[in-house]
Formats: structure tokens, C-alpha cells, sequence
């Protein structure tokens, strides 16, 4: 199903033009925060519509930005999570405990000491935590089969992977399997450590103006379908 809409990133990201995390003052840290909670707001409609297409309606999708003043380069996460309450203190909590969430955030440019100076750009993230992983062991490979599709005819985006400390596991290709391995490792490394929180499943993708423009909204698009074949089998 395709679920362009044209979106162009380095427009978004114009407003954090000139901004470079290690020149930033207080001053500048409470307005980048507030340009990265505009430019995610831009973003957010975008992304409803790509989970109302990949769905029935995104209607009972949460979603909020949390700013974070305490990371320069990452000033705040807009967070896209089931509207069903896993906590009854804060929507913060609900967020970061729900079992499956779309994580987006903006970055803004560092310089190194050899004063190579690096783009501001997006990151996103797919976190799964254990029972959203039995809802992905269960989705029907054609899933996987039509994201990855979807994506061949030219190079796959670069760095889109699932995090790992110590071991590269790229989405693509061959999508679905990808998923079962980083799952069975989420499930080894929770073992490994006697914890009982899951050692969370995370996809992972940053986008900055060194990439092709077509892969931001190319992974967009696979995270947000993904998001909602999630929560549709949640539902069964």
C-alpha cells in the first residue's frame, strides 16, 4: 500500500539552521527545544495519515512531545503509542512503559574537535517491548514481504537496523527474519542479565541531509505500517 506523501525533511529542518550543539547557551537550549516541538508538531499530522492509511484510523493513537532539556542534541521525542493507559499517573509514563511505541526526534549539529561540523537530521525508532514481539512473531509474513517490496529498485537505506551493543543486525533485507533474530536475542540478553525487564526490541533509523531524501519517508512510511499491523493484531 503505498503511503507517500511527498514529505520533504530538510524543509523541516530548516529552522535549526545555525544551530550548533557546542556554541548553544541556556538561552539557545530553551529555543531549540521549542523549534524541535514545532518542527515534530509539522511532522505529526504527516505521520496520522500514514497510520490512517496503513489502518482503519488512528483514533485510538496516542501521541505528545516531551521536550527534554537536559539533551542538547536531542531536545525532545515525539512519541506515537496505543491509547490504552499503562500507567494512571502521567501520559510520560503511559508513553515510555507502553509495550509497543514510534519514537521520533530531531538532532542538531555537533562539531568534533577537528571542528568538522555534522547536519542536524531525524531519528526514529520502532520499541518493542516483549509482548508487542509476540504480536510481530505473529504477523503474517506477507507483512514483511510487501514493506520490503516496496523498498527494492535502488539502495537500501543505510544504518536502518535494530540497536544492538555488539551486534549488527540490519532490517533489510529479508525483513521478517531480521525481526525473529533480534527478538531471539532481545529474549537471550534479558536471560544473560537475570532481569526482569525485557531488554526491549528497538529499530532503529537516523536520516540527515548525507542521505537520500527518498529514505526518510521510505523508513517513515515502514515503521508507521509496521506500528499499525502491531496494533491491529493486538486487537485479534
Amino acid at each position: 500500500m503505498n503511503t507517500s506523501l511527498m514529505l520533504d525533511p530538510n524543509a523541516l529542518l530548516k529552522p535549526l539552521n545555525g544551530y550548533i550543539v557546542e556554541d548553544l547557551t541556556n538561552a539557545d537550549i530553551a529555543a531549540t527545544g521549542a523549534i524541535a516541538a514545532s518542527i515534530l508538531g509539522d511532522l505529526a499530522a504527516p505521520v496520522l495519515k500514514m497510520l490512517s492509511v496503513a489502518g482503519d484510523s488512528a483514533d485510538d493513537i496516542s501521541l505528545e512531545f516531551f521536550p527534554d532539556p537536559d539533551d542538547e542534541s536531542t531536545p525532545g521525542t515525539l512519541i506515537f503509542w496505543p491509547a490504552t493507559r499503562t500507567s494512571l499517573k502521567s501520559s510520560y509514563d503511559d508513553a515510555y512503559q507502553a509495550e509497543y511505541s514510534l519514537r521520533l526526534a530531531v538532532f542538531l549539529s555537533e562539531r568534533d574537535d577537528s571542528d568538522v561540523i555534522y547536519p542536524a537530521g531525524f531519528s526514529m525508532v520502532l520499541k518493542l517491548n516483549e509482548s508487542a514481539c509476540e504480536l510481530v512473531k505473529n504477523l503474517p509474513p506477507a507483512v514483511f514481504e510487501r514493506l520490503e517490496f516496496q523498498m527494492k529498485g535502488g539502495p537500501l537505506p543505510g544504518g536502518f537496523e535494530f540497536l544492538d551493543d555488539s551486534e549488527h543486525i540490519p532490517v533489510l533485507p529479508n525483513m521478517r527474519r531480521q525481526f525473529l533474530k533480534a527478538i531471539t536475542r532481545a529474549h537471550s540478553v534479558t536471560a544473560k542479565k537475570r532481569s526482569k525487564e525485557f531488554e526491549a526490541v528497538m529499530v532503529h533509523y537516523i536520516w540527515d541531509n548525507t542521505e537520500p531524501q527518498a529514505h526518510f519517508e521510505a523508513v517513515l512510511s515502514t515503521l508507521a505500517t509496521l506500528f499499525v499491523a502491531i496494533h491491529h493484531q493486538s486487537k485479534l
